[in-house]
């Protein structure tokens, strides 16, 4: 509103100096006209007066001549006439209110003396106060009408719509960019506001792209940073499994000839039988970790000719009846749903079937009561993330990819667990249920094949992991 209010005195100020100074030139011009006016009346006055008194003179004298002066009646009371025989006009005091005309008077080529006519100005000068008066209460009334309608005027165009841009532009500083600004107005302040407008359009949309880059970014910056962990992990899980893996088989070939000597008590062969059994569990997290180290060796996409064309359905059938017994004993049902036409891309099905089954297993311990594991199977388009390479790379199209996704309705993941569930190791089961390497073999694997694994995951409402696997041989197309 500062800006109005400078705005309507600067209006004030200058319609007052307007007014002021016309009035002011008015009343000059008037003072001058009423002189001038006074000085065309003496003239008339002063020729018709002086040729009557020197006619007069010439035939009867100098006392005839002056009975006519005594005899004019003055037009005006302010009016005056007088005859003056002096040779020189006497020195008057300055009188500001009355104004003298001398007439001089010669008879016959010598100079007789003066006739003066003196008028008073009060009547003009009545006048010009009337007159000063009139125009300060035109000029004040002027002016206020002028002063409320600019106060009017400017607070409606100039002060609302200078507050709402000043408000928008504060909360464009606080981050605000949703909600836009409304001015009616064809005029420069309406152009600024909707350039406004447009600018907040641009900055959201410069926004976004800043915030889903950033997000990609921090993705990107996250599976690079896991890659390199599965790399160690794995070179540590190869010596490991390297080492264990004799020794752990001579124990368990002398842990199975213990238990099948019959000349020991079977307290011992139950003990021998037990150690047998848990020296199998080592040897399958060996396994694991074998599997592990394998997968994370390989750089993706890695060398596909060993890989041919295989039947999703099929793989995902052979999956779902090797582990229909656990999801029967936990009342879980497992649906597979696909398309008239299954994706066929090229895999090692026995890779494939491992991280299916694992996925499976996940979400059957994950499912609680009558429950149901869909396995969908399809193909898609899709953009794969920064860190992998796609199969096929064309200007004009998204590479594609099949679509193996496995959803449950168990118990969710939550959402702070769940950027660290493809880590080795790392497990939300309770213990002796699961190693930690499931998820992080399946993860390698796919990796392997060019593909990557997407997860969305609510607690308490399922989980949905989908498996993507390119359709086509990895090439560059340039």
């Amino acid at each position: 509103m500062r800006l109005a209010r400078k705005l309507i005195l600067s209006m004030v100020i200058g319609l007052t100096l307007v007014l002021a100074a016309n009035a002011y030139y008015r009343v000059r011009r008037e003072l001058a006209a009423f002189d001038e006016d006074m000085r065309q009346d003496h003239e008339v006055l002063a020729r018709v007066l002086g040729r009557a008194v020197t006619r007069t003179w010439e035939s009867s004298g100098r006392e005839a001549a002056l009975q006519i002066m005594s005899m004019v009646a003055p037009t005006s009371p302010m009016l005056h006439t007088r005859w003056l025989d002096e040779a020189k006009l006497p020195r008057r005091v300055p009188v500001h209110d009355l104004l003298y005309t001398d007439v001089p008077i010669a008879v016959g080529g010598e100079f007789k003396g003066y006739i003066e006519i003196a008028e008073s100005r009060r009547f003009q000068q009545a006048y010009v106060r009337d007159t000063v008066i009139r125009s300060s209460v035109l000029t004040l009334l002027a002016v206020l009408s002028a002063g409320v309608l600019s106060i009017i005027l400017g607070v409606w165009f100039v002060g609302k719509p200078i507050e709402k841009l000043v408000d928008k532009a504060r909360r464009i500083g606080a981050g605000d960019l949703e909600s836009p600004l409304v001015i009616r107005q064809h005029d420069e302040i309406g152009e600024l506001a909707s350039e406004m407008n447009a600018m907040c359009v641009r900055l959201a949309d410069a926004r976004s792209a800043l915030d889903a880059e950033t997000t990609e970014l921090l993705r990107t910056q996250e599976q690079l940073r896991h890659a390199d962990r599965l790399a160690t992990v794995g070179k540590l899980a190869s010596g490991i499994a390297h080492e264990l893996g004799t020794p752990l088989g001579v124990a368990l070939m002398r842990a199975n000839m213990i238990a099948a000597n019959q000349s020991l008590g079977k307290e011992a062969r139950d003990a021998a039988r037990i150690v047998g059994e848990q020296i199998d569990r080592i040897t399958r997290i060996v396994r694991q970790l074998l599997d592990f180290a394998r997968g994370s060796a390989t750089l993706p996409p890695g060398p596909l000719a060993r890989r041919e064309p295989a039947s999703l359905l099929a793989i995902a059938q052979r999956s779902a009846a090797m582990l229909q017994p656990l999801a029967s004993k936990r009342l879980v049902s497992i649906e597979i749903v696909s398309g008239e036409r299954p994706p066929e891309p090229p895999v090692n099905p026995e890779q494939i079937q491992q991280v299916l089954v694992n996925l499976l297993v996940n979400a059957i311990h994950a499912s609680t009561g009558p429950a149901k594991v869909i396995i969908d199977i399809g193909a898609t388009q899709a953009q794969p993330p920064a860190d992998v390479t796609p199969a096929v790379w064309r200007e004009s199209a998204q590479p594609r990819y099949a679509v193996i996704t496995v959803k449950d309705e168990g118990v969710g993941i939550a959402p702070e667990v769940l950027p660290r569930i493809f880590e080795p190791f790392f497990t939300t089961k309770a213990v002796g249920e699961g190693t930690g390497l499931g998820l992080s073999v399946s993860y390698g694997m796919v990796r392997e094949h060019g593909g990557w694994i997407d997860v969305v995951s609510k607690p308490q409402q399922g989980s949905c992991f989908s498996v993507y696997l390119p359709m086509a041989l990895a090439e560059l197309v340039l």
